[in-house]
């Protein structure tokens, strides 16, 4: 039921804020022709009605697509004699009334913006990083062109073509998916300075169907510990501030690490932790991790496995019943007490609700099927009280820079052959439904109110560009008539804009198709690894999907 109603939230925030966007653009233009005695025939939200009523004069009405809106200004049009709804001759608009009206679109899009950004500015947004002024790299792979160039394990990074940074691990992976052309990186090793000028290519186990220039490399986040007062961290001698270097000996290259080690498989035995202290590294020995509150549990049997059909062993874990029952890497499960597995989700909830009563697996081990029966056992969740929330506070000039950056980085890497970035990764109403929704659902309000400050400002700035049927190309016909005393010809202005709507419609029809394969993707799609998360003897399965906002996070196989 919780389920249930926090999808139900998350719609109704998507269709809201996204459906606000589009109102508070036209009600920029409803303003500015009203205050400039322009007629109004019509205000719309959405396309083709369903619904509407007369007031004023004007008709208010919505529309079952809602793909965006639009208020019908007769006397804005460039295409023709402007005429009432009844035909009736209509004065032809002055151009600075056009301006005016044509601009407060976007203007009111791009105030919006700064007011939604004031409130992210104030109360901040979940990041997936420390903010870092140098990236160590926790790992790399061997065969990547940035092994290849020289880039190798514990270097540090401190420049990116020249400039030194002070950004998230997000922030810095846009930076090399917006690059075009060779990308040199200044690197520390030990004491020397060096410098790793590589190409970045498609990594197609990151983003195997957006074929993007994800890095081939990890790095070590810093995971900064702040323990509760009272707590077992505290005890134990953690102080607010230190980094966790390794626990048990292993590598903690990032959060998921340290949550894997610390909540997820320690069984509540005494851990060793390092942690690194004013630039020192400290032992912490023998902490004993407690049970989380209120935390039931969850039945598993130890194996991490692929969401791909049939689902593969990927490993097992040492010590569980998958391990004593002789399950081996490699091995296809097919079946479940008899019941055909034919999706992940149904595998991990079978195991879920046996509550512990032995269960039947039926294997495909090269060419013979196996029965292995095994008996789940109850896993709980540890923790030891510490936090590492990471909350940014960018003020709103900077969100509306950022949002000017990457959309002429965008443009810059569409026209580029040394660029990975095609017009096929833009996203249209279904993309931006749908990157709304994964980023409430996965995050939190405020990373969903972040990307919707993103969007309006997009939305304003993309309505300026010069270019007929957008706010910018009425501007542009005003300007022109203006400066030249005369509007353009009727004849040449409308099959010149009947052009550019096919070009926009084609264009947007384009783009609906790489969405709406993305959202099949998220759904049905071969990702061939899955992100779980188990809480209180409850799961839900995610696809992985790298969406490049604050709140992606690296991938992991499932567990059971």
């Amino acid at each position: 039921m919780a389920e249930f109603l926090l999808i139900c939230g998350v719609g109704i925030f998507v269709v809201f804020f996204f459906g606000f966007c589009v109102f508070i653009h036209e009600l920029g233009h409803f303003l500015a022709a009203k205050w400039r005695g322009l007629y109004i025939a019509a205000f719309s939200i959405g396309f083709k009605k369903i619904w509407g009523f007369k007031y004023g004069g004007v008709e208010y009405r919505i529309g079952c697509i809602p793909c965006g809106g639009y208020v019908d200004i007769p006397q804005i049009d460039a295409t023709g004699e402007p005429k009432t709804e009844e035909g009736e001759p209509l004065p032809r608009a002055k151009p600075a009334d056009r301006i005016f009206t044509a601009f407060a679109g976007p203007l009111f899009n791009i105030l919006f913006g700064f007011l939604l950004g004031t409130v992210i500015w104030i109360w901040g947004i979940p990041q997936d990083t420390p903010k870092m002024n140098s990236i160590t790299v926790g790992y790399i792979e061997e065969k990547s062109p940035e092994y290849q160039a020289g880039l190798r394990k514990n270097d540090r990074i401190v420049t990116f073509n020249g400039q030194r940074f002070y950004v998230t691990w997000n922030e810095f992976v846009r930076k090399v998916l917006f690059s075009v052309g060779d990308v040199e990186l200044g690197v520390k090793r030990d004491e020397s300075n060096l410098f790793v000028r590589y190409r970045p290519t498609e990594n197609p186990e990151m983003m195997p169907q957006e074929k993007l220039a994800y890095p081939f490399f990890r790095p070590r986040i810093p995971v900064i510990l702040y323990p509760s007062a009272g707590s077992i961290a505290e005890k134990a001698g953690i102080k607010a501030g230190d980094e966790v270097v390794q626990v048990d000996g292993k590598d903690v290259l990032s959060h998921e690490d340290f949550i894997k080690l610390m909540e997820m498989e320690s069984g509540g035995r005494p851990l060793n932790i390092t942690i690194l202290r004013n630039g020192q590294k400290v032992q912490i020995n023998n902490i004993i991790p407690i049970p989380v509150e209120k935390d039931k549990g969850v039945f598993r049997i130890g194996v991490i496995f692929s969401a791909k059909l049939p689902i593969a062993v990927i490993d097992i874990v040492k010590g569980s019943p998958a391990d004593s029952a002789g399950l081996r890497r490699g091995d296809f499960l097919t079946a479940i007490n008899g019941k055909p597995i034919d999706e992940a989700a149904f595998f991990q909830q079978s195991i879920i609700e046996s509550n512990g009563n032995p269960i039947t697996l039926r294997i495909k081990r090269e060419n013979n099927y196996l029965d292995k029966t095994l008996t789940p056992k109850l896993h709980k969740f540890y923790t030891i009280a510490t936090q590492f929330v990471f909350v940014n506070h960018p003020n709103p000039w900077e969100q509306f820079t950022t949002v000017i950056d990457m959309s002429y980085k965008t443009l810059r890497g569409l026209f580029s052959k040394n660029s990975t970035i095609k017009a096929k990764h833009l996203s249209g109403p279904i993309g931006i439904f749908r990157a709304i929704g994964i980023t409430v659902y996965r995050g939190s309000i405020m990373q969903g109110l972040n990307l919707i400050v993103m969007i309006t400002f997009s939305l304003g700035l993309l309505n300026l560009f010069p270019i007929p049927v957008l706010d910018g190309g009425h501007i542009c016909l005003a300007l022109f008539e203006m400066v030249a005393k005369r509007p353009l010809p009727a004849k040449l202005v409308q099959p010149v804009t009947i052009v550019f709507i096919a070009l926009l419609i084609s264009f947007m029809l384009f783009i609906s198709f790489f969405d709406s394969a993305r959202v099949y993707y998220d759904f049905f799609g071969d990702t061939g690894k899955a992100l779980t998360e188990t809480t209180s003897g409850k799961t839900k399965q995610l696809p992985v999907k790298q969406e490049l906002k604050e709140n992606d996070k690296a991938p992991q196989s499932p567990k059971n």
